[in-house]
Order: structure tokens, then C-alpha cells, then sequence
């Protein structure tokens, strides 16, 4: 199993037969944790127990494929004993199960290079500090969208302090806080 931070991490969750063995296909019932690549392993954390990592069970065939047509089994509102209730109740499909943020590593283009700055979009969970970088604006009510300009090129002080100002600034603005921690504080990130 590869090292997740614990910020990158979801501990203490329960499966009650929605995963299962990715080895052996075999239901799991007991705690796991989820990790933000989306994989999910045995134990409360990293480091209780074996850590097996858990694949969601195959869901069964759905009776009526009408209903379900463009609906796929991840949304568990729409699995056949939950149909009922979902449809009498118009729910929508995809809406109001909120995933958490892909992780994304940005490479500055030889074009942002030559400009010299590029955007960088972070997303900060909205009740605590846990801050993820993303390929773009990630429009979820649980969390706040943060994009930065990133100065990437000239001098190498003008530099970093232009960008530690950009994200105090940031910060101040939307009253958060751990976003340069989140950082690192490397404010010379993708310098050239």
C-alpha cells in the first residue's frame, strides 16, 4: 500500500456489505478508510491491520431498466430497494451526493513559462482545513474554490513574495486559513 497523508485520508468509516475484497470479490463488512485517489483499504487508518484494499460490491441487475436509464448503480438512492422512495420523491440523479476533489499536480506549459504566471485552482473543505489542488474550479457546496494566479517567472524574491502575498490575500478575503501550510510555504513552486 503507497503512503497517504493524513489529509489525504477519510479514517473511520463503516462498510456494511458495500465493499467488497478486491482480491477474492468476497463482501466486507467492518471499518476501512477511504483515500482521495478513491481507493478504499481495511482498517480505521493507514497502519490498522492488513490494510486490504476494498473495490464496491457488484450491484445487481436492476428490474426495470426504464426507470434507471442513465442512472448508474454508484448513486445508492437509485438501487432497486431505494428506487421507490427516490422517484415518489423526484430526486434527481447526481445531485446532493457530494464526492470529494480529485488531486491534481499542475506542469506549467512552455507558453505559461514565457508568460510567466499560470492559474493554479486549490479547493478547501468548507468546516475544516483540508485543502486539495485541482485541475479547475470544483463547484461543490462543501467546499470553496480558491484560484491563485501563480507567478512563475523574474526575480526569484519578487517571485516568492508575490505569490505568499497572493495566497494571504486569498485567505483574507475568504476569512480561511492553512492554505500556506498547505504549501509548504514553497511560494517558488514551478520557478524557472
Amino acid at each position: 500500500m503507497i503512503y497517504y497523508p493524513k489529509s489525504h485520508i477519510t479514517p473511520n468509516l463503516l462498510s456494511n456489505g458495500t465493499l467488497a475484497y478486491k482480491a477474492s470479490q468476497t463482501p466486507y463488512n467492518g471499518y476501512y478508510f477511504a483515500a482521495v485517489d478513491g481507493k478504499n483499504f481495511t482498517g480505521r487508518f493507514p497502519g490498522d491491520g492488513d490494510n486490504l484494499e476494498l473495490i464496491p460490491t457488484l450491484q445487481p441487475n436492476y428490474d426495470n431498466v426504464e426507470e434507471l436509464e442513465g442512472h448508474t448503480p454508484e448513486d445508492p438512492r437509485f438501487y432497486p430497494s431505494n428506487l421507490t422512495y427516490s422517484t415518489s420523491n423526484n430526486v434527481e440523479y447526481g445531485k446532493g451526493i457530494k464526492y470529494p476533489p480529485t488531486p491534481f499536480y499542475p506542469s506549467p506549459t512552455d507558453e505559461e513559462y514565457e508568460l510567466g504566471e499560470f492559474t493554479r485552482y486549490f479547493t478547501k473543505k468548507v468546516n475544516n482545513d483540508l485543502y486539495y489542488e485541482t485541475s479547475d474550479l470544483y463547484k461543490n457546496i462543501l467546499y470553496i474554490s480558491l484560484p491563485i494566479t501563480w507567478t512563475i517567472k523574474g526575480n526569484e524574491t519578487e517571485v516568492y513574495n508575490l505569490n505568499k502575498n497572493m495566497v494571504e490575500l486569498k485567505q483574507q478575503q475568504l476569512l480561511i486559513s492553512g492554505l500556506g501550510a498547505f504549501l509548504k510555504f514553497n511560494y517558488l513552486k514551478y520557478y524557472k
